[in-house]
């Protein structure tokens, strides 16, 4: 873990991206960027993106870092509600 710092986060993720696909099914699309990749800049910049885990849905922030199951179902409950 010391030569990546970042994969205990990115291992946190995995579980969660699982739960979201039973969850949620096709009504979800789920899209896992690397910030390394130019490619994606205009994401990165725009929701300020660096090394630790951003959630985003319909072009809003989420969360960042490793929420809890709970915590992420709620929010995205809660913008699929409005």
């Amino acid at each position: 873990m010391r030569s990546f710092p970042q994969a205990a986060a990115r291992e946190a993720a995995g579980p969660l991206l699982v739960k979201i696909e039973e969850t949620y099914g096709n009504t979800l699309e789920v899209n896992v960027y690397d910030p390394r990749c130019c490619l994606w800049f205009f994401d990165l910049v725009r929701f300020n993106i660096r090394a630790e885990p951003t959630w985003i849905l319909d072009g809003r922030l989420l969360w960042r870092g490793i929420p809890t199951w709970e915590e992420l179902m709620e929010k995205i409950d809660g913008i699929q509600k409005s």
